[in-house]
């Protein structure tokens, strides 16, 4: 009683004006992008910037004296504008390549790379400091300390910079890299989250989550040694894909670019607030799974050209994320009858069904064709899901089948010289990602922007499951100079309370959580 008393009381006391601190930190967080946004677009005004989209390229007053045209025409012989798939593929807001020298491109690059390394390195000392000291105070609270002051500072200070940064040499990571890869970058992100809240809430309708305790559920639930792993590590990750789209793009005074850069920033205010109840807060996580929707429909318009329905394909195939299987990590879900959770998707494919077959037609006037435009984002996500999820599942079983051959190693911490090896491992793999996205730009693969998005969130997510064996090797909780038991080692049943008593904690919303 005189511990829990205690706990209280330390909760009780970390506030800030009455606000717990964590949610002042939040707050700080979100009038910052407001008012950083603010500036993006006035600034942009009084430079006269007006560049909507290429397909108002000749409209604007500026836009031709900044940006090639898309190439709706086939050039000969020019890089990235040669072929008929190239206006999928080309992105419009980048200096023409003639006018883009070694500054322009060294600042950029130089400053992503100090984000990145930044944000990584932030994460790694918190999570490690956990990791090997029980009593170094990290758990979940509202108490807002110096590891999520400083990450929280320095992405505001990054932003800062990236605004001014585009007032000066403009160039984005865009000139060098491809855009299918800044695309990957947040699916993947994306294919993540549904992998570790898969744990609660399934895939499909809140099934099959580990509340269900029923033989055909247990047998189709897949393997939760996984979904733990990716529990535990998927900061590096969620910062990689964040950090990485953000300086792909210049800060550009239009929606699409505001509303992306508002998602980036919710992403890294999320990483900011590591070990926070907020962090855990089931509301404000579902937001920022979602904002996808939101982005990508008005990305779609904007950029769809005259007459274009294709922002539909964008909302409702995100939609179908959403009334399938995000919205069941809301837990007043498990309180109602098992009926109730298909309604919501009842009710979206009889709106889907409406539009499409009557209002929606394709480029030769037909209704219903289109239909298929549902399931093609949904499709590609949970496909993903189960790709990430079999590659970190055939690495634990290497690992394990490892291990037993070595078992007299196998409660030994790793060394410091082994600790070094895996970090520069890590560093390896993420920039292969980046080498492998320059590769795609620079030998120009004359392929669909949507068939290159989807081979590179393959690549990418398979890249980035070694990164997490990697950090499995040096995370592992140390007491009294020995590894002991770690619930993201394990695939049983019993993984759920293990993770409870680890990190002592229970989110908002009642569930246990890393």
């Amino acid at each position: 009683m005189d511990e829990k008393t205690s706990e209280k009381k330390k909760d009780k006391v970390a506030t800030f004006v009455g606000i717990p601190q964590d949610v002042f930190a939040w707050s700080i967080g979100i009038g910052f992008i407001l008012a950083l946004l603010a500036a993006m677009m006035g600034f942009g005004k009084l430079q006269d910037w007006d560049a909507k989209s290429g397909w108002t390229h000749n409209e604007s007053e500026t836009s031709s004296e900044r940006f090639l045209p898309e190439p709706t025409v086939i050039e000969v012989g020019v890089p990235g504008r040669c072929d008929a798939t190239a206006s999928s593929r080309w992105y419009y807001w980048q200096l023409p390549p003639a006018k883009a020298n070694a500054l322009s491109r060294g600042i950029v690059w130089f400053c992503y790379a100090s984000h990145q390394l930044f944000m990584w390195a932030t994460i790694y000392i918190a999570q490690r400091l956990r990791a090997r000291n029980p009593d170094s105070g990290l758990k979940y609270s509202n108490t807002m300390t110096k590891y999520q002051w400083i990450p929280l500072i320095g992405n505001m200070a990054f932003h800062a910079v990236h605004l001014a940064q585009t007032h000066w040499t403009y160039d984005a990571t865009a000139q060098d890299v491809s855009e299918a890869s800044s695309q990957s970058s947040v699916i993947m992100l994306l294919v993540f989250v549904l992998l570790l809240e898969y744990r609660d809430r399934g895939l499909f309708f809140g099934w099959p989550s580990s509340q269900h305790k029923s033989k055909v559920s247990r047998a189709l639930r897949l393997d939760l040694g996984p979904i733990n792993l990716m529990r535990k590590y998927h900061g590096y990750a969620f910062a990689w894909g964040a950090i990485y789209t953000f300086w792909y793009h210049p800060m550009e005074n239009t929606w699409g670019h505001l509303f992306g850069f508002i998602h980036t920033w919710l992403l890294m205010l999320q990483g900011s607030l590591m070990f926070t109840k907020i962090h855990l807060n089931r509301y404000w996580r579902l937001l920022l799974e979602s904002w996808v929707t939101i982005h990508a429909t008005i990305v779609a318009v904007q950029t769809g050209g005259p007459s274009s329905d294709l922002w539909a394909m964008f909302f409702f195939g995100f939609m179908w994320l959403l009334v399938m299987t995000q919205l069941f990590g809301l837990t007043f879900w498990k309180k109602l009858p098992w009926w109730a959770n298909p309604l919501p998707f009842l009710v979206y494919i009889i709106i889907c069904i409406g539009l499409y077959g009557f209002y929606f037609v394709d480029s030769e006037g037909r209704h219903w064709i289109r239909l298929n435009e549902l399931v093609r984002i949904p499709s590609i996500e949970y496909l993903a899901v189960v790709w990430t999820w079999f590659w970190l599942w055939l690495f634990l079983k290497i690992e394990a089948f490892i291990k037993r051959r070595v078992s007299n190693e196998s409660d030994r911490p790793i060394s410091a010289a082994m600790e070094i090896v895996c970090i520069f491992l890590c560093l390896i793999m993420y920039t292969l990602l980046v080498i492998v996205s320059y590769l795609v730009q620079e030998l120009d693969f004359k392929v669909d922007l949507i068939a290159l998005m989807v081979m590179l969130t393959g690549i990418f997510s398979l890249l980035v499951c070694i990164t997490m064996m990697l950090l499995k090797q040096i995370m592992r909780p140390i007491r009294n100079g020995k590894i002991v038991p770690s619930p993201e080692h394990s695939s049983s049943t019993k993984t759920i309370e293990m993770n409870g008593k680890e990190n002592g904690v229970v989110d908002n919303d009642g569930f246990l959580a890393e």
